[in-house]
């Protein structure tokens, strides 16, 4: 299709095999940082569609746009449906602001309405500005970042700067332990007052949820037991992804450039829950981050003991804090507070209504959604 503009046209079409190179290279440009080919075919051309997921824009052989998501299938109101999750909108700098998101957007989303996708799901930023109401997005609810401490001496002095909600306890904490700090951080063992700290914790999470039948290990393959887990699971939500074995190979066990670990927990040999993380560096800072911990909603014990698992590995790594995205006022939300993480920023989830008969109101209440941080692709 063509896109005709007082400046020229734009020939718009779905991706081609070669693209690659173009849009690697688009992307560095718009968002300063390198990704790999086989990063964006893993993330884009992986999992099977049922449209042309990816559309580019060119102006005389130059990719100038490019709008995409990733093909998602949903359990939404009692059945499987496909999704959209909105991803790498990327502008060539020097055609910003001539439309090219507002007119290629509304074209791709006929497309996508028409081969039977319920909604885009996203999270659009500030830049978006007035073009995000333009082309049909609806505010849904906020998603949350979410921060536990483990090497707190080096954490107080993010306090301040993250304005992380943390009680008046822990700002008179931070500010008494910075007035005190004379030397630099080290990148060995904790200090005293962070051994203490995560002990206090440990301890926290034990006494609401230690369950000594569920056992913890490591897989690197999702076998039947996550298919029957999600089975068991996938009544408790409204509307969640298809957290089944697919689900977890693709989004965690076979990602490029991300090493993610995958946990299983299980009781008397069934599966009762699954926790995903990884460990990034982070201007020479070690995070650890939790983009997905599934479980029944009731199963405290089994929470309980993927996450122990996890911030052991984290500790065991020398990690600063470790991180997770969560719906505020959520059950899962308020399960991680107990946890001993504290709110960080938050922004919204938005979503384009593809199918007019999706019900709203049940799409705008947090507690019919299941969702995490991997829903996406920000952790």
């Amino acid at each position: 299709m063509t896109v005709v503009h007082p400046e020229g046209a734009w020939v718009v079409r779905g991706y081609q095999p070669g693209d690659e190179r173009a849009i690697i290279a688009l992307f560095e440009r718009v968002y300063g940082r390198v990704i790999s080919e086989a990063h964006w075919r893993w993330k884009l051309k992986t999992l099977p569609s049922p449209v042309e997921n990816v559309w580019l824009a060119f102006h005389d052989d130059q990719l100038i746009f490019h709008y995409a998501g990733i093909p998602t299938v949903y359990q939404a109101l009692d059945d499987e449906r496909s999704v959209m999750v909105g991803v790498d909108t990327m502008t060539a700098p020097e055609f910003q602001r001539r439309g090219l998101l507002t007119q290629v957007g509304r074209q791709v989303y006929d497309r996508w309405r028409a081969a039977g996708v319920a909604f885009v799901l996203g999270l659009p930023n500030e830049r978006w500005g007035s073009r995000a109401g333009a082309l049909g997005w609806v505010e849904l609810f906020t998603l949350q970042w979410l921060v536990h401490p483990l090497r707190l001496e080096a954490v107080v002095g993010r306090v301040a700067r993250e304005r992380l909600s943390a009680p008046a306890w822990f700002v008179r904490l931070s500010k008494r332990m910075n007035a005190q700090r004379a030397h630099p951080r080290s990148s060995g063992a904790y200090a005293p007052v962070s051994r203490l700290w995560n002990a206090y914790w440990d301890r926290s999470v034990s006494s609401d949820a230690r369950d000594a039948g569920v056992q913890v290990r490591a897989v690197t393959r999702a076998g039947p037991e996550f298919d029957q887990l999600w089975q068991v699971c996938r009544s408790e939500a409204a509307l969640s992804v298809v957290r089944d074995s697919a689900w977890v190979n693709w989004r965690y066990l076979s990602a490029p450039s991300l090493p993610y670990h995958v946990l299983l927990a299980e009781r008397a040999e069934q599966a009762v829950g699954y926790l995903a993380y990884r460990v990034q560096d982070e201007g020479g800072r070690k995070v650890g981050a939790i983009a997905e911990l599934f479980t029944k909603q009731a199963d405290a014990g089994a929470r309980g003991a993927l996450l122990r698992h996890a911030l052991e590995q984290f500790q065991a790594a020398g990690v600063e804090q470790a991180v997770t995205l969560a719906v505020p006022g959520t059950a899962a939300w308020r399960a991680w507070r107990r946890a001993g993480f504290f709110g960080g920023r938050s922004f919204s989830v938005q979503i384009v209504p593809l199918d007019e008969n999706l019900p709203m109101a049940v799409l705008r209440d947090p507690r019919q959604w299941r969702m995490s941080g991997g829903d996406f692709d920000i952790i």
